[in-house]
């Protein structure tokens, strides 16, 4: 066998061309809820919910019956919207109960210690050995009453339910009614006592306003005696006095209005400029006003007129002389006009303000009079007042301590009952099927505690997505349980099987892109063994095999016998790629054909202690170089990667590095571990197998699937590929090397 290395054929690791998911969806590793995993955790372990479920159920239905039983005693009352009135006292009525605040305020008097206390006063409570332990403080009596009461608004009514719990079911309905009896007593004690505080107020109120309603009568007849004054008490007032007074303040207005329109007009003609006509702008709309307006008109017409004069003739010209005289006399016309109106606008206005003087002091001596009379009458009427105002304080204050007499005698509760409580016949408590259903859901939830602890505590690898995000690589094919693998080539014992149509797509996942001189070596590993490895790598290389390639099926496991196992019975110590690794023996020497075409197998030969050393060396890369020339494509068996090192002395050397997880054989850890190796070691994985059959098929121990082997003919070489066929069924297995 020569050895020889070319450029084509440099071993090296390769990159795979198989895509990564991983790149395509970040998010393809991660953990991810499946419903198929959740239901076979449930068929696996549901049993422990179920059996914890029924022992809590179990146990709290016993524990119950050993409680002793309860009776529960119910009554409602209804409350009205204010207590009973006879008479309409609102000082001291009750509060209305009109609105949510105090129908609240009626619920939690009724929840009252102060109530309370008085409910195990009436029914003598404290004496009971029944109810509690003799010598018991208030507060453990209050306590033990109030857990047992449960005094509740309806909502949306003015109903309030009263619940009473106890051993005693007499007791309880008597517990009920009690509870609204002494609300009802409690409430007429207050209103008594409200009603007792008012009436001593009230009466010594009514005795001092008596003392005032009289003080102010006695001073209101002696002003009516020291001033008989005609016309004194009515409302009215004043007579002739305000009637002349009333008129003479009416002519003083009139006066003062004529006085001020003469001053106006007068000032208005005062300020008159014949060369500035708009100084009449202010002046009123009177007879006099009239007329110099009229004049100051025609001045401007004559002026308009005498505009156009200048523009025809010249200052020399008759027309214009004639024209200028008569603007001249207008103006001196409107002058004297004027002179004379505000000589008599001034005159007026001097007897305008004269009167008004007069009519002034009138008022004054007018008012003055009216002043006298209206304060008498004033003074009267304050008087009056008084005296009235007394009267009515004191007959209010005598009518309302009549009513709040009559008041204490009416009932202050605003509660009536709106169902009567009635003597329970059954038990309330406990109900065993409550604690029953409480004991199985406890149970239920302890076992679903327990069984996602044990789920947490099983690494075990149980689905393909926990191995993909374990190893960080994709799925590459699942191989599904198979009922009979015979010697292990699926391919050829059950063609037709969704195990061979596992291997076939493997093989479709696995090619090279064409063209493509990489991707010729495809290595198998597993974390542990009895993954499944040694059966993936014989099916594989079978199903190459058929497809036309010449394969070469390198078995690299020097540690234990698998695939080669029926080449070992009489093999020499030498033999095999132990052998050749040793440089004691040719590689034509291990080297056979299998009953299948294009199938070739290299066996491992004898087990060997050092055979990390011997992969580890430089022969075994000489090997595969080699092996290229003779075959298309070169499937490699390897030892387990987490138990002895040699398949991460040779992972580098193969194009591809394909792990095998069986379910259920590995944990996480281990799996990952694992990948993590291949990769530090220079391999490069491009995916895994996931491996479903049973474990007896799957092992690669001594019951593992194997290649038969005929060794007649060995010594007799013949050309590569040759197979004798002197036998039927019996296949001769000849070296392939010359």
């Amino acid at each position: 066998m020569s050895h020889f290395l070319s450029k084509d054929h440099a071993i090296a690791p390769r990159a795979s061309q198989l895509p990564v998911p991983a790149g395509a969806d970040p998010t393809y590793f991660l953990p991810k809820v499946e419903s198929g995993k959740l239901l076979g955790i449930l068929l696996r372990r549901g049993w422990i919910m179920i059996v914890l479920a029924v022992l809590g159920a179990a146990a709290l239905y016993a524990f119950a019956g050993r409680l002793p039983k309860t009776y529960r005693a119910m009554g409602s009352v209804f409350v009205n919207s204010q207590a009973p009135v006879v008479l309409d006292i609102r000082a001291v009525a009750p509060e209305e109960t009109r609105d949510l605040e105090q129908l609240r305020s009626v619920e939690r008097g009724m929840r009252a210690p102060t109530l309370l206390m008085r409910v195990i006063e009436a029914n003598h409570l404290d004496a009971d050995p029944e109810f509690t332990a003799p010598g018991a403080s208030q507060q453990t009596l209050l306590a033990k009453l109030a857990g047992r009461v449960n005094i509740e608004l309806s909502r949306g009514t003015r109903v309030i339910d009263i619940q009473v719990d106890d051993t005693d079911p007499v007791r309880a309905k008597t517990l009920v009614e009690s509870l609204v009896k002494e609300y009802q007593n409690w409430t007429d004690e207050r209103q008594k006592l409200i009603t007792q505080q008012a009436s001593e107020g009230l009466a010594r109120e009514e005795e001092r306003l008596r003392g005032l309603m009289r003080e102010s009568a006695r001073k209101l007849q002696e002003f009516r005696e020291a001033h008989p004054i005609p016309g004194l008490e009515g409302s009215e007032g004043g007579g002739p006095v305000r009637g002349a007074l009333d008129a003479l303040s009416t002519q003083l207005t009139q006066a003062t209005a004529l006085r001020l329109r003469l001053e106006a007009e007068f000032e208005a003609f005062a300020k008159f400029d014949s060369s500035n006509p708009a100084a009449l702008a202010g002046m009123e709309a009177s007879e006099r006003g009239t007329e110099v307006l009229a004049q100051v008109r025609a001045i401007q017409q004559k002026e308009a007129d005498f505009a156009r004069i200048k523009e025809r003739y010249l200052y020399k010209h008759p027309v214009y002389k004639e024209i200028s005289n008569q603007l001249a006399l207008m103006k001196t016309n409107l002058s004297e006009t004027v002179r004379s109106t505000g000589q008599a606008l001034e005159q007026k206005y001097r007897v305008a303000h004269e009167d008004e003087l007069k009519l002034a002091s009138e008022v004054a001596l007018a008012r003055g009079n009216a002043v006298d009379v209206e304060g008498i009458r004033e003074q009267f009427r304050s008087i009056s007042r008084d005296a009235s105002g007394d009267r009515a304080l004191h007959d209010s204050v005598a009518s309302r301590l009549r009513e709040t007499t009559l008041a204490s005698s009416v009932p202050a509760s605003v509660l009536r009952w709106e169902n009567m409580p009635m003597l329970p016949e059954k038990a309330h408590s406990p109900r065993k099927i409550v604690f029953a259903a409480v004991g199985g859901f406890g149970g239920f939830l302890g076992g679903l505690v327990l069984l996602a602890g044990l789920e947490l505590g099983d690494r075990k690898v149980r689905d393909p997505a926990a191995a993909a995000r374990a190893t960080g690589a994709p799925l590459l094919a699942t191989l599904p349980q198979i009922a009979q693998a015979g010697d292990g080539m699926v391919l050829l014992t059950a063609p037709s099987s969704s195990g061979a149509e596992a291997f076939r797509r493997l093989r479709a996942v696995l090619a090279p892109p064409p063209g493509s001189s990489t991707a010729r070596t495809v290595l198998f590993a597993s974390a542990r063994a009895g993954e499944g490895k040694s059966f993936c790598a014989l099916n594989y290389a079978t199903s190459l095999a058929m497809q036309g390639h010449r394969t070469l099926l390198l078995d690299a496991d020097l540690r234990h016998p698998g695939l080669s196992r029926q080449h070992l019975a009489g093999a020499a110590a030498d033999s095999g790629l132990g052998g050749y690794l040793a440089g004691k023996t040719d590689p034509a020497e291990a080297c056979f054909t299998t009953s299948l075409p294009n199938l070739y197998m290299l066996s491992s030969g004898p087990m060997r202690a050092d055979a990390a050393e011997l992969l580890a060396g430089t022969r075994f890369p000489s090997l595969l170089e080699d092996a290229y020339r003779w075959f298309d494509r070169v499937v490699i068996d390897t030892p387990p990667a987490l138990t002895v090192s040699d398949m991460l002395s040779i992972t580098r050397y193969a194009d591809r590095t394909c792990l095998v997880v069986r379910d259920r054989g590995c944990d996480g850890r281990e799996l990952k571990r694992a990948a993590d190796l291949v990769r530090s070691a220079g391999g490069t994985l491009v995916g895994f197998v996931w491996n479903e059959l049973a474990g007896n098929i799957a092992d690669a121990s001594s019951s593992g699937p194997g290649v038969p082997v005929n060794r007649v003919g060995i010594s007799s070489p013949q050309p590569v590929g040759v197979a004798s066929a002197s036998r039927t069924n019996t296949y001769e297995l000849v070296p392939i090397y010359a």
